[in-house]
């Protein structure tokens, strides 16, 4: 490495002198300093790149400008030729190659300061020398009959241009994969940044659906106290005793019908064949009953007869059924009661109306939009456990994620700088 530039690596290395303790430790440095260090690096080779193709650069030059005045000195010359019909063959190959020269002999006269220059500068000078090579192939053998010393002037620095690109080559062979780790340092180390950019703003969520998640279960418990205070309730225990009435009223009620539903439904069969004899208005009747025979409480002297005409048909044996005298019975089973059942139902639903009256739904309303309220909440806390599990596994996936970049960039800074180091997170 130059002298003159020394002073930068030295610096370097003592950037963060104040936290070593000895050559051997671990250094702690926060990405941004990290970055500056390799920065610093890749600064110091990128010098050391510029210093040791400088003179080669400088001979590059050098080799071109040699080549143009080789040009103008070659397009000033007569060409002799014996035989006149290769006379402008020849003259068309030198002017050719004269153009080609003056137009290809500039590569740049910037400084290489960087390692994109360096690139640059490799790139640029590979491009002319395989440009020389194609002209002077197409044109030396004929140039080379008539002119071979000026032809052999140029020849030899197109190999010097040729000789200077694989030293330049070599030179950036050696820098370029030190100049690459750092560059991949540095994007390793930018996107490290924004890993752990992305895990603080998934803690920073998860955060916030764990305080969600307290205030849930607050409001959860709450709801259930209240609904349990007001279960025990007087209102509350007065308006259950009236309920579990008019369910109890209900089930009454519900075995009272279904008791004529059966009573009916026995007579199934004979109704069915006393409705082929009868008129169609009969038949309508025949079929409410069958259909729906709790319509008898409605107009029950309609229906009442409608049975006793039922019962006529059945004594004249005008309907074939198997065993008449049961069917008899049946129907005056229904005949006889229908009046007492007539009252007991319309009595039953007196009853459940006066009870229902009696029953503060809006108590009961109360009672049951807490339930519906602790199922929202509920409901919630299935959502926030969801989430939670998902950002819990987002920030596990970040932080593995962000622990093997960071070993990977402090192993190729260690690589690189000879020092350990250890990012603060």
């Amino acid at each position: 490495m130059s002298p003159s530039f020394g002073f930068i690596k030295r610096k370097t290395s003592d950037f963060f002198q104040d936290r070593k303790s000895n050559a051997n430790s671990v250094q702690s440095v926060t990405d941004k300093e990290l970055l500056e260090i390799i920065e610093n690096e890749k600064k110091i080779l990128e010098k050391d790149l510029s210093t040791d193709l400088e003179p080669i650069r400088n001979s590059v030059l050098h080799c071109l400008d040699n080549l143009r005045e080789s040009a103008e000195e070659l397009e000033e010359q007569e060409i002799k030729v014996e035989n006149p019909q290769f006379e402008s063959l020849i003259n068309t190959s030198k002017k050719i190659l004269i153009a080609s020269i003056k137009k290809e002999s500039f590569i740049g006269s910037s400084e290489i300061k960087n390692y994109e220059d360096a690139v640059k500068f490799k790139n640029n000078l590979e491009l002319l020398v395989n440009r020389f090579g194609q002209v002077g192939d197409s044109h030396n053998k004929i140039l080379n009959e008539f002119m071979r010393r000026q032809v052999n002037k140029l020849k030899n620095e197109f190999d010097n241009l040729s000789s200077l690109l694989k030293e330049v080559t070599k030179v950036l062979s050696v820098k370029e994969s030190q100049i690459n780790n750092c560059v991949a340092c540095r994007d390793d180390l930018i996107l490290l940044k924004e890993k752990l950019g992305e895990r603080k703003d998934k803690e920073d969520r998860l955060s916030e659906l764990m305080e969600e998640r307290q205030t849930i279960d607050k409001n959860i418990e709450e709801c259930n106290r209240e609904y349990e205070d007001f279960k025990k309730s007087e209102e509350f225990l007065s308006g259950l005793s009236v309920l579990e009435k008019i369910n109890d009223k209900k089930n009454e009620i519900d075995i009272f019908e279904k008791n004529i539903i059966n009573r009916v439904s026995n007579l199934s069969r004979p109704i069915t064949k006393f409705s082929y004899q009868a008129s169609k208005e009969t038949q309508g009747r025949l079929a409410t009953v069958q259909n729906e025979p709790l319509e008898i409480f409605n107009d029950s002297s309609q229906y009442l007869q409608l049975f006793n005409e039922l019962k006529k048909h059945v004594l004249k044996r005008s309907i074939q059924i198997k065993d008449p005298e049961k069917t008899i019975h049946q129907i005056d089973e229904i005949v006889n009661s229908l009046p007492s059942l007539s009252l007991n139902l319309k009595n039953l639903n007196k009853e459940l109306n006066r009870l229902e009256s009696s029953v503060k739904f809006k108590n009961m309303k109360h009672l049951e939009d807490i339930k519906l309220k602790t199922e929202m909440y509920e409901k919630y806390r299935l959502e926030n456990n969801s989430k939670t599990q998902e950002t819990r596994k987002s920030v596990d996936e970040l932080s593995s994620a962000s622990e093997l970049l960071k070993k990977k960039i402090e192993d190729k800074v260690s690589e690189i700088t000879n020092t350990k180091y250890s990012i603060l997170q």
